[in-house]
């Protein structure tokens, strides 16, 4: 009898789930969160907001996901204007 290893291990969900998620620019992630955009543009301000992100080449991608829960865990007010000062999102 011979046995298969591939039947053996149960695949991680969690993994699979992420690995599956689309990733979005700054403009998306702008658009959805309805905050500035240079927050997502600019290096100086993802790393003063500490923004999850991803480097990819040339280019920053970020998961719908992880930001909607960087939002909720710094209670980042979504419905700020983004002609006010640079710190309106934040609470």
């Amino acid at each position: 009898m011979t046995r298969n290893i591939a039947d053996e291990t149960q695949p991680d969900v969690t993994t699979d789930r992420i690995n599956a998620e689309p990733m979005i620019d700054g403009r998306e992630a702008s658009t959805a969160l309805c905050l500035p955009f240079y927050w997502f543009n600019d290096r100086a301000m993802r790393t003063r907001f500490r923004i999850p992100h991803y480097l990819m080449g040339g280019l920053v991608r970020y998961r719908l996901s992880e930001l909607l829960a960087w939002a909720k865990r710094n209670n980042v007010n979504q419905q700020a204007d983004s002609t006010e000062g640079g710190d309106a999102g934040l609470q």
